[in-house]
Order: C-alpha cells, then sequence, then structure tokens
C-alpha cells in the first residue's frame, strides 16, 4: 500500500536560507472517513453493534474534550498520547508576558505509541500530480484542450489541496519548540519518540 504524494515548492522564512525556495513532499488524502463509516467498519469486524460503536465514539470525543480542558493528557497505550500544546509569542521579560496577549492558541498534539508509530516504516510512497493540477487537467481534458499550463495551474490550488496535509515547510517548527520568537502551533512533523513532556504537563 501506497501513500500519495506531490510536491509543492516553498520558501523557509528563517535562518541563512530564508527565501530560498526547496521542494518538499505534500501526502494527498484519499478520502475522509467519517465517524459513521469508521463505526460501521468496527461493528463489520467485532461482535459489537453498530449502536453501541457509535455512542461509545461519540462519548469518546466528549470525554476527551473535557479531560484536554482539564489540562489532562490522555493516554491510550499503544495507540498513543493526546495533550494540550499552546502556540505564543515571546515577551521580553516574564512579567511583560500576558497571557491574554501573548497566547495565541491552543493545539491538540499527538505523540504515537512506539508499536503505532512503528507501523510506518517501510511504507511506499508514489508522486503524483498536485490537486491543482489534477482538477486543471480534468477540466482541459472536458473542454477538448490540447496543452495545460502546469505552471498556471499550480497559482490557483484546489480547495482540498491545503487540507491535504504532510507538508513540511522548511523553517517551520513542530512539538512546541520555538522559532524566530514564536512557538509553532504545526504538530503535523510531530512522529513520536520524544515524549520528554510526559512528566510536566505546564
Amino acid at each position: 500500500m501506497a501513500i500519495n504524494y506531490s510536491l509543492v515548492k516553498l520558501a523557509s522564512k528563517f535562518g541563512d536560507k530564508a527565501g530560498v525556495p526547496k521542494f518538499y513532499a505534500r501526502a494527498q488524502m484519499n478520502e475522509s472517513i467519517s465517524l459513521k463509516k469508521f463505526a460501521k467498519l468496527i461493528a463489520m469486524q467485532t461482535t459489537v453493534s453498530y449502536a453501541d460503536v457509535t455512542a461509545v465514539l461519540i462519548s469518546l470525543q466528549e470525554n476527551m474534550v473535557i479531560e484536554l480542558q482539564r489540562g489532562n493528557q490522555i493516554d491510550f497505550g499503544e495507540l498513543g498520547k493526546f495533550r494540550l500544546q499552546l502556540t505564543s509569542e515571546g515577551a521580553a521579560t516574564a512579567a511583560e508576558f500576558k497571557s491574554d496577549i501573548n497566547i495565541k492558541g491552543v493545539n491538540i498534539q499527538f505523540i504515537p505509541g512506539s508499536d503505532f508509530a512503528n507501523i510506518f516504516v517501510g511504507m511506499e510512497f508514489e508522486q503524483v500530480a498536485s490537486r491543482a493540477v489534477q482538477k486543471a487537467a480534468l477540466k482541459a481534458e472536458k473542454e477538448g484542450a490540447k496543452t495545460l499550463d502546469i505552471e498556471e495551474a499550480k497559482k490557483k490550488p484546489a480547495k482540498d489541496d491545503t487540507s491535504s496535509g504532510g507538508s513540511t515547510t522548511g523553517g517551520s517548527t513542530t512539538g512546541g519548540e520555538t522559532t524566530g520568537g514564536e512557538t509553532s502551533g504545526d504538530q503535523t512533523g510531530n512522529t513520536g519518540g520524544s515524549e520528554s513532556g510526559d512528566g510536566n504537563m505546564g
């Protein structure tokens, strides 16, 4: 089973390489599995009814929100851990730091368990055209066009192209590290292995 990806050209905003564009891989999502479909898959593979699975998943979601809002970390064993991470702007001194000004947002951080993270080892990757190019190619084919300006198509990204995830922006950071005085809220790159924050949830 291969993961489809397309290439995106991005320039780093930080460091010595600022402004120098490079190509990065962006995972192309095949489809979005709804809660209803996910519950049906579980029900088909177990002796639990679809209604019971749905009820448990909804309760799971509601209780995760409650526990995260309490500042707790939720440990799902081999699956991994969920906890909150703050996105904030730095202040010159501790006295000048104001939560209502410097704290810009809250994100959910997922740290895969060791067994869960290892299942992705050895996966294959297949390059495909970006969503924008695919959409432009289909439109051109329907209109009977014989040529396609790929660079022009890339300037008009498809709506779902930005939500495919997995992009790596040179200069952006993950896992709560600080870059250029601002902590990143991007959690996509955190693929486990570093759980140094387990004992310090603050």
